[in-house]
């Protein structure tokens, strides 16, 4: 067998030579030949076979995962276990799976005896993607899944659907629901005959979402929706179980579509549940191991390989590697474990892997196994340096169009540089390329020397002086660089800027013996840790604040506040075992026991994680200390790629001596004790155990939109949509909300299910949650009827109560907390009083409630009991309102309010004046001082009107209450008509000072009689304006009355102090004086309308002692010149006597001579 071609030892199964065509395959026999339940592919089983035991359950799925990830593969399997029950193919799909995984096995078996529908005898409809419009595809799919499932072709449901895909062939347009009634139809159809289910398979949708974006009129993806939404409401009995498979994310296809169509897609998304396909590193190592298989001569052959380095995947014992790994022979064990990763930057995955492994294409792993020969001493490996060649061959320019292509490039260039042509340096060089395109996918597995000789070890004699002098060659010729904070080789492109100078730079001028916990602070930021099962559960988010701390800081770091967080996981960094000693004893303190929000890890050895931290402090300082790295992009991108991994190393370190799935690696403590956490999973769950013991009572509100510490905006309006139609729609199924808007998902989750809001007795109203509701939302609203409770005869304000629902044990948070206190209030809302920065509230408006969510620290709330006298005391201020009495809760604000509006609507001039008795003055004054709407009923106002408070206590006095009642009854009387009396008043007062009848309608209509003939002959502007505001008409008397009165004052009656009253009697008084003066002129000249034209002239003379005279005489025009004669002989006669030229003194003289004429006309007039 000396140099016998490999090929003669190793093949590939027939299964793994060709890719799966769901549509295809389905009908052939061999189709599940070879086909291995990997983990993924479980776990995706899994959830279908939960789907008959909850109904909640999603019934439509989205797997999405790279090329050949075996998603197809996987639907292949799912379509033939769940098909017929008598086919020979179901019965191999029953055996992969019992091979694969006997808890499911007998999980899926199960089904039908456990009285649930059972998931076989499902009819598949499968559709393979293409650049076609789905609606046609679905109807195609949904005919042929019909057909095989035995459905006859001329029955109606198959008529219809060639009826409606011909109108589709045709370019018509089809609407959805038509595409989803038929598929319910078809549910029917199927129960009908015998079947349990119809599964929908679509492969490859990305192919009908590239044609739906660049055909939006034809390639209609609504249908997807609506295909969703009826599957997760599907009959249980007989469902639609939907999977779609992209190998991108969905919205991935929609890009270059427009923002509101991306949104659209998106909502199409989101009702799917999204499943990522991807297989870990040791399934990847299972279906490669499957895949080759010996030959009888290569089982003759003990082949195998040790392995030297710890490479194992977690999820594998060092058995079942080593034995995965002997069974992937000729592969060079390095290959193995890089392979996969490769694949997914730079290929389609398992498909591109099983191509590698199966096709003929150049420098691949047939072409391998037919050139190299084994010789019975050493077994030929397939190592990294030949994958680098078979990727180089075949994949061609992809290798320059993906993500690591710039890696790719520089290991090309590096090989260009080689000035010789060693076959050893090219192979480093390739070997080191793709360890580092690869990074550290595998855990120790790094371009190291120890690493890379491993790699290309060929056995023979001269390998290691030409491995040796090749390394040493491609780092003095700056082709290989070493880094030495991971102690592994990487290409190097060339710069001016020597790093390595620079580094041992920086460890002169960084503090290496500063405080580790603060370098890790600076330099590895922590993030929060989430308690994810509890968030499951209760659907509130809770997280711990990550700190470090050491020996030094340790009591300090323990009390600072966490901020919004929920709890502190405290990482201690003891540097040796005597300060390891002395922070246990810290944290065994009986001090923390009722630290129940805090978890302390302390390490035993935290190993070189200091010395990993002083690396990246030293490349911190080389990139801020370096200003030649401006312009050197080769330098700068080495940093930051070092700065890179050593932020990494660090990380994994620190994740390492934090117990990583390690035992014994740390000690973890909790109110002062030990505690058993051995892993990051033990302690994720731990710290939902820590959530459960410290917010026992917190309520589960499976809401993301509403439950949540800050809302977002669109949360927002619909809380306060919903606030507003608690507030108005109260009464109403749904509070009258129609379809399903945001504001009706919180309603549902707040509200409805807790029976918050339900009907009693044919209401709906606001009632506590029921009993036996699962929410536990029953203790939130105990905790806000305690706090009502601590409201009575105080006020409270609502921001603690906030407080106190947000801490624990409730942890509420602040997105619920609005709506639950409104439900809470309008229960109660006959025995609450809210106030507004100091003051009562008299009605809830949606105003009111929108102040209360913005700044709630300024509102109070304030509850009172109604018993006893108290009792009496309402129901009859009630009456006295003509309210009815309450039959279940005595409504105190429907008593007060109507009183304090009442009062405050009052005029101005009532809520003034001092002209009331004491007792409506004092009843005045105390409401509108009140503040306190029980304070006001029961103490303010009896001790204004002379009577006791009426307390809690006190005995009930009949007697004393309808005393009470009758003078505050006369007391309101007194104030209600108080303006009336004041127009009353003016009243009288116009009729006084006009000699008119006291009549309203007789005195207005004398006044206007007597004003109309003055408007002809007064000028003066003030006079003239009362005289037209007296004669105006279109007023009712009451406003003709205010507009006389406000005219002589300025400012309206209502609006009147009492001084304001008093200077209009003054203002009356003289205006009545011009008034009779210009009516006497006006007389006259009426009186004398037969007389020669000419100028009437008033005069008056008044004197002590004498009684006013006056009269009003006529000059006519016809005694003009008579008239200037004896004017000027007055004047002469004045002028003659001595008079100082005083003009008063002459025309007290014309008055004495003005009052004896008067006299002798008078007596002329009477004789």
């Amino acid at each position: 067998m000396d140099n016998t071609p490999l090929s003669k030892f190793f093949q590939i199964k027939g299964r793994f030579r060709r890719s799966v065509h769901l549509e295809r395959d389905f009908y052939t026999e061999n189709a599940l030949d070879g086909y291995i339940l990997t983990v993924t592919a479980r776990e995706m089983l899994s959830r279908i076979l939960a789907t008959p035991e909850n109904e909640t359950t999603s019934k439509a799925w989205s797997l999405t995962g790279p090329y050949g990830s075996g998603k197809s593969a996987f639907a292949l399997f799912a379509a033939k276990l769940l098909g017929d029950p008598e086919a020979v193919t179901t019965q191999q799909a029953l055996k992969v799976l019992n091979d694969g995984d006997i808890t499911l096995y007998e999980q899926f078996m199960d089904t039908k005896r456990n009285g649930n529908w059972s998931l076989s005898g499902f009819c598949p409809v499968l559709i393979s993607g293409e650049r076609a419009p789905l609606p046609i595809a679905l109807l195609r799919g949904l005919e042929n899944g019909l057909k095989t499932f035995g459905i006859p072709s001329n029955s109606s449901l198959p008529r219809k659907i060639r009826k409606l895909l011909q109108i589709a062939v045709n370019n018509t347009s089809l609407q959805a629901s038509e595409i989803t009634n038929l598929f319910e139809s078809a549910t029917r159809t199927i129960e009908k005959n015998g079947g349990q289910g119809l599964l929908l398979v679509i492969d490859e949708l990305g192919k009908f979402l590239e044609y739906a974006a660049q055909n939006p009129a034809q390639g209609d993806v609504f249908v997807l929706q609506t295909l969703a939404e009826f599957a997760t409401r599907s009959n249980q009995q007989t469902p639609l179980l939907l999977l779609t498979i992209l190998h991108q994310a969905f919205e991935q296809y929609a890009n270059k579509l427009a923002k509101s169509q991306q949104e659209e897609w998106a909502k199409i998304q989101g009702r799917f549940e999204d499943i990522a396909f991807v297989e870990p590193t040791e399934q990847v190592l299972r279906l490669i191991s499957t895949a080759i298989e010996r030959t009888p001569e290569g089982k003759e052959e003990n082949l195998s390989l040790p392995i030297k380095f710890d490479l194992k995947p977690s999820q594998l014992t060092e058995d079942e590697f080593s034995e995965l790994l002997r069974n992937c022979l000729p592969l060079h064990p390095t290959v193995v474990l890089v392979i996969d990763s490769i694949f997914r930057r730079f290929g389609q995955n398992e498909r591109s892997l099983f191509a590698f492994l199966s096709s003929s294409e150049p420098h691949g792993f047939q072409d391998f196994l037919f050139n190299q020969h084994y010789n019975k001493d050493t077994l030929p490996l397939f190592s990294i340096a030949d994958l680098y060649d078979y990727l180089k061959t075949n994949m061609g320019n992809r290798l320059y169009i993906s993500h690591n292509s710039k890696k790719w490039a520089e290991t090309e260039l590096a090989i260009g540089r080689l000035s010789d042509s060693s076959a050893m340096s090219a192979k480093l060089i390739k070997t080191i390329g793709i360890l580092g395109i690869v990074g550290e996918a595998v855990p120790n597995l790094k371009a190291s020397e120890s690493m890379l000789r491993y790699a290309l070890d060929d056995k023979t004699d001269k390998f290691a002086h030409e491995f040796e002098t090749s390394l040493a060659t491609l780092q003095d010729r700056s082709i290989a660089i070493y880094r030495l904070y991971n102690k592994a080789y990487a290409i190097w492109e060339g710069s001016d800027v020597d790093l390595e100078a620079k580094l041992r730079e920086a460890e002169r001028h960084i503090d290496t013996q500063g405080s580790l916990s603060t370098d890790l602070s600076r330099y590895l930021p922590t993030r929060p840790l989430v308690a994810r099962r509890h968030l499951f559960e209760t659907g509130t988010l809770r997280y711990f604040a990550v700190q470090y701390t050491d020996l030094e800081n340790f009591d300090t770091d323990i009390e600072k506040p966490v901020d919004d967080a929920d709890g502190l996981v405290l990482y201690a960094l003891p540097t040796n075992e005597h300060e390891a000693n002395q922070l246990s004893k810290k944290a065994s303190s009986t001090k923390l026991i009722e630290r129940k929000e805090v978890l302390i890890a302390i390490p035993h050895p935290i190993g070189t994680l200091q010395d990993a931290v002083c690396q990246l402090a030293s490349l911190r300082w080389v990139a801020e200390h370096t200003p030649e790295l401006d312009g050197d992009a080769v330098a700068r991108d080495e940093l930051s790629a070092q700065q890179v991994q050593a932020e990494k190393e660090a990380s994994d370190r620190l994740t390492a001596i934090f117990g990583e799935d390690s035992k014994g690696a740390c000690t973890w403590y909790h109110k002062g004790q030990p505690v058993n956490i051995n892993s990051q999973r033990a302690r994720n769950t731990y710290l939902s155990k820590i959530c459960d013991e410290i917010y026992d009572k917190t309520p589960i509100i499976q809401n993301e939109l509403i439950n949540r510490r800050e809302i977002s905006g669109a949360a927002t309006t619909a809380r306060k949509h919903l606030i507003k139609a608690m507030l108005e729609n109260g009464d109403k199924n749904n509070l009258d909300i129609k379809s399903y808007p945001p504001q009706m998902s919180i309603y549902r989750s707040l509200l409805w299910n807790t029976g918050i809001h339900r009907e009693v007795g044919g209401v709906w109203g606001f009632h506590p949650p029921h009993p036996d509701d699962k929410s536990r939302i029953v203790h939130t609203w105990q905790a806000i009827e305690t706090f009502l409770s601590e409201c009575e005869g105080e006020r409270q304000p609502v921001i603690r109560l906030y407080e106190r629902l947000m801490s624990p044990p409730l942890g509420v948070r602040n997105g619920p907390l609005s709506i639950l206190l409104c439900a809470t209030m309008l229960h109660h809302k006959t025995e609450i009083a809210l106030y507004e920065n100091g003051s009562f509230i008299p009605g809830w408006s949606m105003p009111v409630f929108e102040r209360l969510l913005k700044v709630p620290q300024q509102f109070e709330l304030k509850c009172f009991r109604i018993v006893g006298i108290r009792a009496d005391l309402l129901a009859q201020f009630l009456e006295m309102l003509d309210q009815p009495v309450a039959t279940e809760n005595s409504d105190l604000l429907t008593a007060i309010t109507p009183l304090i509006h009442s009062i405050a609507q009052l005029p101005k001039y009532v809520l003034t004046t001092q002209e009331l008795s004491d007792a409506s003055k004092n009843v005045r004054e105390t409401v509108l001082n009140a503040r306190e709407p029980d304070e006001l009923l029961f103490n303010q106002l009896p001790e204004a009107l002379g009577f006791p408070a009426f307390g809690t206590e006190t005995a009930t006095d009949t007697k004393i209450v309808s005393d009470f009642f009758t003078t505050l009854q006369d007391a309101l009387s007194e104030l209600e008509q108080a303006y009336e009396v004041l127009l009353n008043f003016i009243e009288q007062l116009l009729a006084k000072a006009f000699n008119l009848t006291p009549k309203k309608e007789e005195l207005r209509t004398e006044l206007v009689t007597k004003a109309e003939p003055l408007l002809e002959i007064v000028i003066e502007t003030e006079f003239k304006g009362f005289l037209i505001r007296t004669c105006s008409s279109g007023y009712d008397f009451t406003s003709w009355l205010e507009a006389i009165a406000t005219y002589l004052t300025k400012r309206p009656p209502a609006s009147w102090t009492d001084m304001d009253k008093a200077q209009f009697e003054i203002n009356l008084s003289q205006t009545a004086r011009k008034f009779r003066h210009f009516e006497a002129v006006s007389y006259e000249k009426w009186d004398h309308t037969e007389l020669p034209a000419g100028e009437l002239i008033r005069v008056g003379v008044t004197r002590p002692k004498h009684l006013e005279q006056e009269q009003v005489v006529i000059l006519p025009s016809t005694s003009e010149e008579q008239a200037d004669k004896l004017e000027r002989a007055i004047e002469k006669a004045s002028n003659e006597i001595d008079t100082d030229g005083n003009p008063e003194f002459r025309l007290a003289v014309l008055g004495r001579i003005s009052q004896k004429l008067m006299q002798e006309s008078e007596k002329k007039r009477t004789t």
